[in-house]
C-alpha cells in the first residue's frame, strides 16, 4: 500500500501576511507554492463571465510533440520546464516531476505508453480548467554514466527555470510540487499533514488506465480538496455572477465604500469576517478529518439511493430536507463528507455549505457557531453576503460570536441571506445534529425558513426524540433515510478486505477467515470494525493467535469498550496510572487538547515524555486517537462508557476536579504578571496574535486561562484541596488573569467565569442542603465571597469592558479603586496606599444597577422607548422628535424630527433602519446617520394602533383603529395588501384596545373592548373563524350576552409564536397557546406594561407604583424587583434580555441587574450528563434575589463649582437648593439658600475670596450671599440680593477687588455693585446677538474684561462695559489681524461674526500669557457628541502694551480630534476628556505636543449633565457629578 502525500504551500501571499500564512498552513495537503519576484503577487486573479462555461485553454507540445510521418502525433520526452496544457487564464501551476529512473511523460503514464499520460485528462476537468500543467524532466538515471550533479542540483535547477520562466503569466500563487511516493516517504510531518492510500504497486502508483481508475479519482479529489483550501486562502476561485462571486478586489473595495473601513487584501477581508462571524476554527479540518477515513471507492451507493436521488433532483421553492439516520459509529460523518464532494465535483452551479457537530467540544457542539460558520462560507463565496456582513458591522458594530443562535438566524439568515437571489443550488450538509446543544432548536429553524434560493439540506443524526418529532413535524419537507447494515455491508468489507491484504498479504486463507468472522459481528458499525482489527493486530503471530482473538472479540461497542478498559487495568500500575491521568484529561476537557496541550498539563505529575503520541498509542487501549496534533477520544460513544458508573474506571466530577487544580496551580505563578506586561500597552492585541505569541513557548496557557472555571464548576465542590487552590489563586493572581484575558480581547471568558463560579457555588449549597450525617470535610467553606467575586467580573466587564481592552494593565491600579467599597475586588485589591488614585464622594457601597439616566428634552414625557443591538432610541410623541442614544456608552449620537405627533416606532431585524408614525405620515430613516431614507402618507385616517416591518426592509405592516391590516411599500407608498380582522360593514364600531403582530409576521392579536382576545391568520382568507381566548372564568357568559367580558390591557406574543401572554385587568396575567386552545393563569402577576424578552426566558411588568418586576418562565418565578419613584411609561428589553430600559416622565432608565445574566450560547454545559442541565436551570432561577431602590432624597446636581482654597465645592441642584461640601470626603457642610422646589440651579459662582456666592435659576431668578466661615464646617451666610431676569443666566464673573459683578445672559449683561452694604445695579447693555461669546478676566489688567466669542478677542473696561481693543483672532495665516481701538463704533451693537459657534471653556496659563479656548456649535453644550470640536490656543496677548502685537490663535487640531470636553489648564497642562471619557493632558510648553492619559470616568459616571459639570481644583482633584452626589477623585493626575 502506498500513500499520496502533497505538502502545503508557503509564501503565496506576501511575506509577512500572518493570517494568510494561517489559513495556508491549515492546507491539509502537502503542496509548495512560489510567487515570482519582480512584484507581490496579486491575490485575485481568475476573472470569467460564466459560472458554467469552461475556460478555455490549448494543449501546448512545443518540446514534447513528434510529428510522425502518417501525420499523427505523439508525445516525446523532453529535458526542463515544458507546458503541456496553457489556459486562456492562468490562476494556478501544476508541475509534475519524476523522481529518480523515471522521465517527464512516462512516469505518469500507464503501461508507460504516453497516450495514457494522465496529467492531461485534468484539463478536461472543469475545477483545474484555469490552471496551467507543466513537467520538468532531468537525467534521473542514476545507474548511469556517473555525473557531478545531484538531486539538490536539480532541485535548484528547477527552481531557477520556475524564476526564469521566459511566459508571459499573470502573477499569483502556484502549485509547484506534488508528490506520489511510499508511505515512508510520504509521512514528512507537515502541520495538518493528510495521506490518503492508493492499492497499487511501486511502479503504479502513479499511472492510471483511465480517468474512471479509483486511484486517479482519489489523487484527482485530493488536488480539488487542496486547490479549494487556496481558494478560500488567497482569492482564487471559479467565476461567478456579480452577486456570488468569492472573496475578490472588486467586492473588498465595494465593501470599503459601504463600511468606510479600507480592506487592503483578501487575507484582511477573511480576518474581518471571522472577527464579524467569530469564527475560531479552520473551516475544512473536520471535513478532512472525515474524508481521511473515507476508502477509496466508498459511500457510492447513496447517491443511487432513490430518496437521495428525490431530495437531490426536487425542483421549485420548495425546501427539501434530506435527513439520514443511523446508530452510533455507523459512518454517517463519512457519509456526510462524501455527499459534500459529491456535489462539489457534480456540477458548477451548485455551492455546498456543512457543519459537523462534535459532542466533546463545547464550542463545535453549539447551534450558534453551526450558523456562523454556514455564513462564513456564504461570505467567503458571496460578495453579497459579504458586503451585507461588513455593512451590518460597520453600522451598528454588530459582532456575533456572542449572540445566541435564534439572534444569528434572525439577524444573518433571515436578514441578509434568505433575501438574497443567488444563481445557484444551495446545499447544506450538517452531520451529527444529535450531538448538538439544542437540536430542537435548530430543527425549528430548518422548518419556518423561508429563502428566495431553494436550500436543500441534508440531515445525519441518531434517531432521538427531537429528531423523529422534527421529521413527524416537517413531514411534507422531510425526506428520510434510515442507514442499515445492508446499506454499508460492502464499505465495511472493503474496508476490512484492504487491511487484511496490508498486514496479511500472503495468507490468503487466515485473511478471508478474518475477513468473514468480522463480517458477521460487524452489525454495520465502523467503529466496531477499526477497534477489533487494530485489536486483533496487537496480538497476532500465529493463526491460532488470530483464531482466539476473533472468538474473543464481542460483538457490540459496550463489551468491545470493556475489554479494551480490563487492557488498560490490567497494566502495571504506573502505566495503569499514566492511562488513567491520560484518559481523565480527553475525557474532561472542555475541547480536544493539542498534543502541547496535554503535554504541558501532564509534565507537573509526570515530568517530560520523549514522544507523548507513542505513550498514548501504547497504554490508552485504542481508547484515544491523535489527528493534526489534536488528541481526542475515538468516538463520543467512549467518553460516555468511561464516564458510566459501571466502568468506574474515571470519575465525573474528580476528573474535573484535577483539571482544575492543574489550571489554578498553572496560573497562580508570580511570574505571569511581567510576561503580560511585556505586552505592547496601547497595541490592539487581537486573539490571534495573542495566541501565536504565547501558544509556542506556553502551550497550555490559553487553555487554562479560559476554561478553569469550566472545570471549577464540575468539580467536587466541598473539596478542601480545591477551595484552597480558589483562594490562592483568587486573592493572589486574579488580577494577573484579567490582564492577560484583556490582552487577549475576550472579555466574555470573565463573563463565562462568572456564570461557571456560580453555579459551583449552587452546586455546593445544594449538597450541603442535602447531606445527612457528619459533614465529610472538618472545613466549613463559605461561599459568600465567591459569589461576590462572580459578580464582579460581570460587572468588570460591563463598567470597565472598554478600558480593559484600551488598557489592560488599568486593572492594576485605576479598575479597583473605582469598584464600590464592599466588593471584593475593591477589598482586596483596591485599598492598598501604593496605588496612589482614591476615589470618595460615592455613599453606594454596592454595584448599582443603574447604568444611566438619559433626557431628551426638559419636562418633555418619553412615551416610547425601544432597544436594538447598537442603539436605544426614546420618543417624544409630543414632539414628534425621536432620540437616538449609543448602547454601549448611553450617549445621545442623534436626533430625528417627524414633525408631527408620533405615535409608534419600528426597527427592522437587522437594528438598522427606523420607522415613524405620525398622524399623517409614514417616515423611515436610517438609524447609523438619521438620514430619512423613505415614506409615505397615511391614506387612513383611523389610529395606528402598531407598525412592524414586514418579511422584508422594504415593506412595512400596520394595524389600525378600523381593524385593517395593510402592507405597504415603503418605495412607492402603495398598500400591496389588506387584511380585515372582522367584516368591514361592522368596523364602525368600537375600535381595538389593543393590536399586536406575531414575530412570524402571519398572525395578529386583536382585543376589543368588552371582548375575547381574537387571534387571526393574515395566510389564510377573510372568511375564517379567528381563534378566541375566554378566561375559565369567562366561560359561562355568551358571546350574545350584554355583560362584557373581563378586560384585557395589553398582550405580548411569545417568540414561538404559537402563544400569547395578555394582562387582564386586575385578574393577571393568562399565558395562552391558541393553537392547542390551552391557557393558564397566573393571578400573582400584575401590572401596567408587560413585555417579553426575545428568546422568552423573561417576562418584565411594571405596576402603577412604579416597580419593575422580572418574572422566569415557564413558571412565571419572580427572580428580580426593584422599587423606584414615578410612574413608569414604557419599558424594552435588549435584545440580549440582559438590560432594562424603563421611561418615567422626562427620563429613560437604563438597568443591569446581574439576575440577567444567563449561561451564553457557546456550550458551557458539561455534555456528560445531560440530567443536569435542567437542575442547573432551577438551581439559577431563584425566588427574589436583588432589590434596588432608589434612596437619593436629594435632587440631581445642575451646577457645581469648588472654592478657592480647595477645601471645599458647592453645588446646586434640580430642587433650587445651593449646598456645601466636603471635598475630602463630599460630606454635605450645610444648606447655603433655597430658590424654589421647582427650579434648578443652572448657574453658580464662588468668588476668589470666598466671600461671595450667586446662583441663577432656570426661571430667571438670582441670589446673591455674602459667606463668612467661623470654624473648620462652620458657615454663617448673609444677605445679598435676589432679582429676576427674563433670560436664562449663562455666566458670573467676579471683579478682581469683589467690588463688582458681571452678570451675563445671551442677549445682555448686567454690571452689579457688591461693595460693601451697597448692593444695586450699575450698568445694562443689551445685544442684537451675543450667544456665542464667553467673558474672561483679563490677565494683565485688573480694569479690564475680556469679550471672547469664536473669531474675535475684544477687551472692555469694567467701570462702563466700553469697548477698548478689539483683535480678530481667526487661526487663518492670511490674517493674523493686529489690537486696534475700533473707534466710533457703538459697544451696544456688539455681533459676533458667526452665530454657529459658541465658546464652552476659557482657560488661561499660570503666566496669563495663553488662553485655551473651546468652541463648539450653538447648542451642543448638552450632547456627549464632540461636533466640529473646536480647541484653540491663543498666544502672546497684552492689552496694556503700546505696542500693537499680533494675536496668534494656532487651532489645535490633533487634540480637538481626541477631545470630547475641555476641563481648563492644570499646571500649564490643558486638562480634558477624550472621547472615551479619560482624563487627560496635553503639554503646551515643549516643542512637541504631548498627550499623557491618566485614569478614566466609569460608564455609569457619564451621562450629558455630569459630563459638563465635571470640574477640577488646584490640586489635580477631579470631582464629577452621579446620581446625586459628586464623585471626587484623587491623586489620579500624575506630574
Amino acid at each position: 500500500m502506498l500513500d499520496v502525500d502533497l505538502a502545503a504551500p508557503r509564501g503565496a501571499m506576501k511575506a509577512g501576511s500572518e493570517p494568510t500564512e494561517q489559513l495556508l498552513s491549515s492546507i491539509p495537503l502537502h503542496l509548495r507554492t512560489h510567487h515570482w519576484p519582480s512584484q507581490s503577487p496579486p491575490l485575485f486573479k481568475r476573472n470569467v463571465s460564466d459560472a458554467n462555461s469552461h475556460l478555455p485553454g490549448t494543449l501546448e507540445r512545443p518540446s514534447l510533440l513528434h510529428q510522425e510521418s502518417d501525420g499523427s502525433s505523439d508525445l516525446v520526452e523532453s529535458k526542463g520546464l515544458s507546458v503541456l496544457y496553457r489556459p486562456s487564464k492562468v490562476d494556478l501551476d501544476l508541475v509534475f516531476i519524476h523522481g529518480l529512473g523515471g522521465s517527464s511523460l512516462k512516469t505518469w503514464s500507464f503501461a508507460r505508453h504516453t497516450e495514457n499520460f494522465w496529467p492531461l485528462w485534468l484539463s478536461q476537468d472543469p475545477e483545474f480548467a484555469a490552471t496551467r500543467i507543466l513537467t520538468f524532466g532531468y537525467n534521473a538515471d542514476f545507474r548511469g554514466p556517473s555525473t557531478i550533479l545531484n538531486i539538490t542540483d536539480f532541485a535548484k535547477d528547477l527552481v531557477s527555470r520556475m524564476l526564469t520562466f521566459d511566459e508571459e503569466i499573470e502573477e499569483g500563487p502556484r502549485i509547484r510540487m506534488g508528490q506520489i511516493v511510499e508511505r515512508a516517504s510520504a509521512i514528512l510531518g507537515y502541520p495538518q499533514e493528510h495521506s490518503s492510500p492508493l492499492a497499487a504497486d511501486h511502479h503504479s502508483i502513479c499511472k492510471f488506465n483511465s480517468n474512471t481508475d479509483e486511484n486517479y479519482v482519489c489523487v484527482k479529489g485530493i488536488l480539488k480538496m487542496m486547490r479549494s483550501k487556496i481558494e478560500i486562502a488567497t482569492g482564487l476561485s471559479t467565476a461567478l455572477p456579480a452577486t456570488q462571486r468569492p472573496l475578490d478586489s472588486v467586492s473588498i473595495q465595494s465593501a470599503q465604500d459601504r463600511a468606510g473601513e479600507p480592506r487592503s487584501s483578501a487575507a484582511e477581508a477573511t480576518k474581518e469576517l471571522q472577527e464579524i462571524l467569530g469564527i475560531t476554527y479552520s473551516v475544512e479540518s473536520d471535513l478532512n478529518a472525515r474524508k481521511a477515513q473515507k476508502m477509496a471507492g466508498s459511500c457510492q451507493w447513496l447517491p443511487r439511493k432513490q430518496s437521495f436521488q428525490d431530495w437531490f433532483e426536487r425542483a421549485g421553492t420548495d425546501t427539501p430536507i434530506f435527513i439520514l439516520t443511523a446508530p452510533p459509529a455507523a459512518g454517517k460523518s463519512t457519509l456526510a463528507s462524501y455527499v459534500i464532494d459529491w456535489i462539489r465535483d457534480g456540477s458548477l452551479d451548485t455551492a455546498c455549505q456543512y457543519f459537523f457537530f462534535i459532542s466533546d467540544h463545547q464550542v463545535k457542539r453549539t447551534v450558534s457557531y453551526c450558523l456562523r460558520m454556514i455564513a462564513f462560507q456564504l461570505a467567503i463565496r458571496y460578495d453579497t453576503v459579504r458586503e451585507a456582513l461588513f455593512k451590518l458591522k460597520g453600522e451598528t458594530h454588530t459582532t456575533f460570536e456572542r449572540q445566541s443562535s435564534k439572534d444569528v438566524w434572525e439577524k444573518i439568515f433571515q436578514g441578509i441571506i434568505f433575501r438574497i437571489p443567488f444563481k445557484e443550488d444551495l446545499f447544506w450538509i450538517l452531520d451529527a445534529l444529535d450531538e448538538s446543544d439544542t437540536p430542537s432548536s435548530l430543527c425549528d429553524m430548518l422548518i419556518r425558513s423561508r429563502s428566495m434560493t431553494p436550500i436543500k439540506f441534508l440531515v445525519t443524526s441518531r434517531e432521538t426524540r427531537e429528531v423523529s418529532n422534527f421529521m413527524y413535524n416537517a413531514k411534507d419537507k422531510v425526506i428520510h433515510e434510515a442507514l442499515t447494515p445492508t446499506d454499508t455491508y460492502q464499505d465495511i468489507k472493503e474496508c476490512v478486505s484492504a487491511t487484511m491484504r496490508a498486514n496479511l498479504p500472503q495468507d490468503r486463507e487466515s485473511r478471508d477467515e478474518v475477513i468473514d468472522q468480522i463480517l458477521l459481528k460487524a452489525n454495520g458499525s465502523f467503529l466496531w470494525v477499526r477497534l477489533t482489527l487494530d485489536t486483533i493486530r496487537d496480538g497476532w503471530h500465529t493463526q491460532e493467535d488470530i483464531r482466539k482473538a476473533l472468538r474473543d472479540v464481542p460483538e457490540g461497542m459496550e463489551p468491545l469498550y470493556a475489554g479494551m478498559l480490563r487492557h488498560i487495568i490490567q497494566q502495571n500500575p504506573s502505566k495503569r496510572a499514566m492511562a488513567r491521568e491520560i484518559l481523565t484529561w480527553i475525557v474532561c476537557s472542555y475541547r480536544p487538547l493539542s498534543l502541547s496541550e496535554l503535554h504541558a498539563a501532564l509534565t507537573p505529575t509526570f515530568g517530560g515524555f520523549l514522544s507523548l503520541e507513542d505513550t498514548i498509542s501504547q497504554i490508552c487501549g485504542h481508547f484515544v486517537r491523535v489527528a493534526d496534533s489534536k488528541v481526542s477520544l475515538v468516538h463520543a460513544t467512549g467518553r460516555h462508557f468511561l464516564l458510566n458508573q459501571s466502568s468506574g474506571f474515571i470519575s465525573k466530577y474528580e476528573g474535573h476536579q484535577k483539571l482544575a487544580l492543574a489550571c489554578l496551580r498553572y496560573l497562580s505563578d508570580d511570574s505571569w504578571r511581567h510576561i503580560f506586561a511585556l505586552s505592547p500597552r496601547n497595541l490592539k492585541i487581537t486573539k490571534a496574535t495573542h495566541s501565536s505569541r504565547y501558544s509556542d513557548e506556553y502551550p497550555f496557557l490559553t487553555y487554562a486561562t479560559q476554561h478553569w472555571a469550566y472545570h471549577v464548576k464540575n468539580a467536587v465542590c466541598n473539596s478542601d484541596e480545591l477551595w484552597d487552590a480558589l483562594d490562592t489563586f483568587i486573592h493572589g493572581y486574579i488580577l494577573v488573569w484579567i490582564h492577560g484575558t484583556a490582552i487577549s480581547s475576550s472579555l466574555q471568558t470573565l463573563v463565562r467565569t462568572a456564570q461557571d463560579l456560580r453555579y459551583f457555588c449552587h452546586r455546593h449549597a445544594r449538597v450541603r442542603a442535602n447531606t445527612a450525617g457528619p459533614p465529610i470535610s472538618l472545613k466549613t467553606h463559605d461561599t459568600q465571597w465567591l459569589r461576590s467575586w462572580a459578580t464582579d467580573l460581570i460587572r468588570i466587564v460591563r463598567k470597565f469592558g472598554r478600558v480593559l481592552l484600551q488598557n489592560p494593565l488599568s486593572i492594576y491600579r485605576l479598575i479597583p479603586v473605582f469598584c464600590p467599597s464592599k466588593s471584593q475586588i475593591s477589598m482586596v485589591y483596591g485599598r492598598t496606599p501604593d496605588l496612589g488614585i482614591s476615589v470618595a464622594g460615592i455613599s453606594s457601597s454596592w454595584w448599582d444597577d443603574c447604568m444611566a439616566r438619559v433626557s431628551g428634552i426638559e419636562d418633555e414625557t418619553i412615551s416610547r422607548v425601544f432597544s436594538t443591538e447598537s442603539y436605544f432610541i426614546t420618543l417624544i410623541s409630543t414632539k414628534g422628535k425621536a432620540i437616538v442614544w449609543s448602547s454601549e456608552t448611553c450617549a445621545e449620537l442623534r436626533s430625528i424630527y417627524h414633525n408631527e405627533y408620533t405615535t409608534h416606532m419600528a426597527v427592522n431585524k437587522l437594528g438598522t433602519v427606523l420607522a415613524t408614525a405620525g398622524i399623517r405620515t409614514v417616515r423611515v430613516w436610517e438609524l447609523s446617520s438619521g438620514r430619512e431614507i423613505g415614506g409615505f402618507p397615511q391614506n387612513s385616517e383611523a389610529k395606528t394602533m402598531t407598525m412592524t416591518f414586514g418579511q422584508s426592509d422594504g415593506s412595512l405592516i400596520i394595524g389600525r383603529e378600523d381593524f385593517s391590516v395593510q402592507t405597504y411599500d415603503i418605495s412607492s407608498g402603495l398598500v400591496t395588501s389588506t387584511f380585515w380582522t372582522r367584516p368591514q360593514q361592522n368596523s364602525d364600531m368600537n375600535g381595538p384596545r389593543f393590536m399586536t403582530i406575531s414575530p412570524d409576521l402571519t398572525k395578529i392579536a386583536v382585543a376589543e373592548r368588552g371582548k375575547p382576545v381574537f387571534v387571526w391568520d393574515m395566510e389564510l382568507f377573510q372568511d375564517q373563524q379567528p381563534w378566541r381566548c375566554v378566561r375559565h372564568a369567562d366561560r359561562l357568559r355568551s358571546v350574545h350576552e350584554q355583560e362584557a367580558w373581563t378586560a384585557s390591557e395589553v398582550a405580548c406574543w411569545h417568540p414561538d409564536g404559537t402563544s400569547i401572554l395578555i394582562l387582564y385587568q386586575g385578574s393577571g396575567i393568562v399565558h395562552w397557546n391558541f393553537t392547542e386552545d390551552s391557557q393558564k393563569e397566573y393571578s400573582h402577576i400584575e401590572g401596567r406594561e408587560i413585555v417579553l424578552s426575545k428568546d422568552g426566558n423573561f417576562l418584565l411588568t411594571s405596576d402603577p407604583s412604579g416597580t419593575l418586576y422580572v418574572w422566569a418562565l415557564p413558571r412565571f418565578n419572580l427572580i428580580y424587583k426593584l422599587f423606584y419613584e414615578d410612574i413608569v411609561r414604557d419599558i424594552a428589553f435588549s435584545p440580549d434580555g440582559q438590560r432594562i430600559y424603563d421611561s418615567r416622565g422626562a427620563i429613560c432608565n437604563v438597568w443591569e441587574p446581574d439576575i440577567l445574566i444567563r449561561q451564553d450560547d457557546n456550550g458551557r454545559d458539561d455534555v456528560s450528563s445531560n440530567h443536569e442541565s435542567g437542575a442547573e436551570s432551577s438551581i439559577l432561577s431563584d425566588p427574589v434575589t436583588h432589590i434596588s431602590q432608589n434612596n437619593s432624597t436629594a435632587g440631581q446636581i445642575t451646577a457645581l463649582v469648588c472654592d478657592p482654597e480647595d477645601e471645599y465645592y458647592c453645588c446646586g441642584r434640580d430642587d433650587g437648593s445651593v449646598t456645601i461640601h466636603s471635598a475630602k470626603d463630599g460630606v454635605r457642610v450645610r444648606k447655603v439658600y433655597n430658590h424654589s422646589s421647582t427650579v434648578s440651579i443652572v448657574a453658580l459662582e464662588w468668588s476668589k475670596s470666598g466671600r461671595f456666592i450667586i446662583s441663577g435659576d432656570d426661571a430667571g431668578r438670582i441670589i446673591c450671599k455674602r459667606l463668612e466661615s467661623k470654624g473648620v464646617g462652620i458657615w454663617a451666610v448673609f444677605p445679598g440680593f435676589d432679582i429676576r431676569f427674563k433670560d436664562l443666566v449663562r455666566q458670573f464673573v467676579f471683579h478682581p477687588n469683589e467690588g463688582s459683578l458681571l452678570i451675563s445672559t445671551e442677549s445682555s449683561d448686567l454690571l452689579w455693585s457688591i461693595r460693601g452694604k451697597t448692593r444695586k445695579e450699575i450698568l445694562r447693555k443689551s445685544w442684537p446677538s451675543s450667544i456665542g461669546r464667553r467673558w474672561s478676566l483679563c490677565p494683565d489688567d485688573a480694569t479690564k474684561l475680556l469679550w471672547i466669542d469664536p473669531h474675535k478677542i475684544d477687551a472692555f473696561g469694567w467701570e462702563d462695559l466700553e469697548l477698548h481693543q478689539s483683535q480678530s483672532t481667526n487661526p487663518t495665516p492670511a490674517d493674523e489681524g493686529k489690537w486696534q481701538v475700533e473707534a466710533g463704533r457703538p459697544s451696544l451693537n456688539r455681533t459676533t461674526s458667526s452665530g454657529t459657534e459658541s465658546v464652552r471653556c476659557i482657560s488661561a496659563t499660570r503666566n496669563g500669557q495663553h488662553l485655551v479656548t473651546e468652541i463648539v456649535p450653538t447648542g451642543s453644550f448638552s450632547s456627549l457628541a464632540p461636533r466640529n470640536l473646536g480647541v484653540h490656543h491663543v498666544l502672546a496677548f497684552s492689552t496694556t502694551s503700546k505696542r500693537t502685537n499680533a494675536v496668534r490663535r494656532v487651532a489645535l487640531s490633533d487634540l480637538a480630534q481626541q477631545t470630547s470636553r475641555v476641563l481648563g489648564i492644570f499646571n500649564d497642562r490643558i486638562l480634558f476628556l477624550d472621547t472615551t471619557f479619560w482624563v487627560c493632558t496635553w503639554e503646551l510648553s515643549g516643542l512637541v505636543p504631548a498627550m499623557k492619559r491618566h485614569f478614566f470616568l466609569p460608564r455609569d459616571w457619564i451621562s450629558p449633565t455630569s459630563m459638563q459639570l465635571v470640574t477640577y481644583n488646584k490640586h489635580g482633584t477631579v470631582f464629577c457629578p452621579r446620581n446625586g452626589e459628586v464623585a471626587i477623585v484623587k491623586n489620579g493626575i500624575k506630574t
